[in-house]
């Protein structure tokens, strides 16, 4: 019977630290969704500031927020805040006429950014090249990509060439 009696107290054990597992998965799930959507209203409220500083009218989206707070709680968070951004903030390396740093919609095109800088300095940019991972972007073939398709969200540092 003794031997019963500690069988059954293990086993109650080992199945009170499974739920403590399981309840503190839980709780890592719901602190992961809070800092999204934290870090969501900051990057927000941050937009409205900046449209208040610019003098245009604040832009409302409410879209991206749904999905990353979803994905969040299941455990996805990194690939839906990727998705869920909607800027590239580039810094551009020109060579003698110094750096650029831009904050463009995901959606521009290499060709148009190249646009951007040629009225800027006046020089052509024929490639744009990234340090790590090194990856060169040549005119003819690749200024057709979006900055997304690119890999070039959230953020990047490119070398005009």
């Amino acid at each position: 019977m003794k031997e019963d009696l500690k069988r059954k107290e293990q086993i109650k054990e080992a199945a009170k630290k499974r739920q403590e597992k399981l309840d503190d998965l839980e709780a890592k799930k719901r602190i992961r969704a809070k800092i999204e959507a934290d870090r969501e209203e900051r990057r927000r409220k941050a937009e409205e500031a900046k449209a208040a500083r610019d003098g245009l009218p604040p832009q409302t989206v409410s879209l991206p927020a749904a999905p990353a707070a979803a994905a969040a709680a299941t455990g996805a968070a990194k690939t839906a805040t990727t998705a869920a951004r909607t800027e590239a903030r580039l810094r551009l390396q020109v060579g003698a006429a110094g750096t650029i740093t831009k904050t463009l919609p995901v959606e521009t095109t290499l060709f148009e950014l190249a646009q951007m800088v040629q009225e800027e300095t006046g020089v052509v940019p024929t490639s744009f090249s990234t340090t790590f991972p090194r990856k060169v972007y040549e005119g003819n073939v690749d200024f057709g990509k979006t900055l997304k398709e690119a890999g070039l969200v959230p953020s990047a540092v490119l070398i005009m060439k």
